[in-house]
């Protein structure tokens, strides 16, 4: 698992792009805001391949 953290002014959306950018695999991700917000007691937090903290708030996108 990869963890991204955002930069103060970065949305997700760049965040998002940064991740699909730099990926050595070259995966895409699709993210949903609210959908896909996840904590880190939830079982999608530690089997998705990537989370996106902004905010001390997480996000793991689905890969595509």
């Amino acid at each position: 698992m990869n963890i991204y953290l955002c930069s103060p002014e970065e949305s997700l959306n760049e965040a998002l792009d940064n991740i699909m950018k730099n990926d050595p695999d070259g995966r895409k991700f699709t993210l949903d805001e609210d959908r896909d917000r996840c904590y880190i007691g939830d079982e999608v937090f530690s089997t998705a391949p990537v989370i996106i903290n902004k905010h001390n708030q997480y996000y793991a996108p689905k890969e595509i």
